[in-house]
């Protein structure tokens, strides 16, 4: 049951070959390769690599020593949990952390969604670290510092949110910062609006005008 979540490629099942989504995936699962053949731009000098839409042989379930920099934590999330179909309105409690893929402007998105509530519905649900989303964002000196550009860890949420599909009302309940250097960059601002900003964006273009938005703050 926890593999037919959205965040691997879930809901949609072709019987004989597996999840649908891994159709589209390219025989060559390199990062090389997906970055310049197979990742999204979704606004200039920005691309990413989501398991909501197919999962690559690296994403999915993962461990800490999987990366040579120790995830740090963006915050925790209070949200409906949309990844099953299921008639109950579920919510729960997801962590959010980030580190980087190999190259330094390359970042991993790793969630993990507590059991709480979700026990019910997943009688045998484990609580594991997943590797959801990839976001690259290309410079000219390919070094991206994000101390120095917190509104880029705003974008990088946005994205995940999108491809959770929390883009209803009452989707998500509220966004808490975490205390590492990294939550504390994170805007007022979009703790205040987590609620609303996303209303609405169903679509590539809609999530495009939300990233360009002008930072209130530089």
């Amino acid at each position: 049951m926890q593999i037919l979540m959205s965040r691997y490629g879930g809901h949609s099942v072709i019987f004989g070959k597996g999840k649908a989504s891994d159709e589209d995936l390219p025989k060559d699962q390199s990062s090389e390769n997906m970055l310049d053949n197979y990742a999204k731009e979704i606004i200039p000098n920005y691309s990413y690599i989501s398991s909501y839409d197919a999962i690559p042989e690296w994403m999915g379930s993962i461990v800490w020593n999987t990366f040579p920099k120790r995830p740090v934590k963006l915050g925790t999330l209070s949200h409906q949990f949309l990844e099953i179909l299921a008639q109950n309105d579920i919510r729960v409690t997801t962590d959010i952390y980030l580190t980087y893929h190999r190259w330094s402007n390359v970042y991993a998105i790793i969630v993990k969604t507590h059991k709480e509530t979700l026990k019910y519905e997943i009688a045998d649900y484990e609580e594991t670290y997943d590797y959801v989303l990839q976001v690259c964002i290309e410079s000219k000196n390919d070094i991206v510092l994000l101390k120095n550009r917190p509104k880029d860890i705003e974008r990088i949420l946005w994205i995940l949110f999108y491809k959770m599909e929390l883009i209803y009302e009452d989707c998500i309940q509220s966004f808490t910062p975490s205390k590492t250097f990294l939550g504390k960059l994170i805007s007022d601002e979009f703790v205040d609006t987590v609620g609303s900003s996303l209303i609405d964006i169903d679509n590539d273009e809609k999530l495009a005008l939300l990233l360009n938005k002008p930072p209130n703050y530089i």
